[in-house]
Order: structure tokens, then sequence, then C-alpha cells
């Protein structure tokens, strides 16, 4: 495998973590501040076992970081870059639905075709 191949299999495993809704939602409460599991699953909604899988699923990418304190474990993000690249794609989808609105707001100015009566 060569090394191109195996920086693009890492990136693809990034955003596969980041690929779903909940876990998102997870990276935006850990953006604001240190979360403990069982504060993430009155956040969240989500059951704790969800949420520990969530969780695993965002450590094993690199995304969040575990800080052991007695019992409890506080997690964060491991860097800033995790939120910059969380509001970059919010960028592009912004600029995605302006480029549809404009797309239809021309089709709807457009005049249809009418047959010419023969």
């Amino acid at each position: 495998m060569s090394a191109e191949t195996v920086r693009f299999a890492l990136f693809a495993e990034v955003f596969a973590a980041l690929a779903h809704p909940k876990r998102l939602e997870m990276i935006h409460y850990l953006g604001e501040r240190q979360h403990t599991a069982g504060e993430l699953t009155e956040l969240t909604g989500l059951s704790k076992a969800n949420v520990s899988q969530h969780l695993n699923v965002l450590k094993a990418r690199g995304l969040v970081h575990c800080d052991k304190c007695g019992t409890f474990c506080h997690y964060r993000l491991t860097s800033p870059a995790v939120l910059e690249t969380c509001e970059i794609v919010r960028k592009l989808i912004l600029d995605q639905m302006d480029i549809t609105t404009a797309c239809r707001q021309q089709l709807a100015e457009v005049v249809p075709l009418r047959k010419t009566p023969s």
C-alpha cells in the first residue's frame, strides 16, 4: 500500500468518525468545555452505553481525549482543529445551499417554452 493510499484511508477514517449527527453534537459540547460521559448523556439524550460507544469511536480516531480524575473521566477535544474542521464543512454546506437557492431562483424566472400553434 502506498503512502498516499494510507493517507487517504486515514482521512476517510476521521471523516467516518465525524459522519454521525450525535458524534457531531458531542463534539459541539466538548468544544465548549470538557464533559464527563454522564454529562454528555444528559446533554444528548442518549443512553450511557451509546455515549460510551460514540466516545470510543472519537477517541480511536484521535479526536477526543479522556483525562482520568479519580473515578471520573473528563472528555475533551484533542485539538481546536476538530472544531475548525467542522466549521469548514458547515461553511461548505451553507455555500452549497446558497448555490442551490440561487439556481432555483434563476429557474423560477425562466419563462417556460411554449409550443407555437401549427
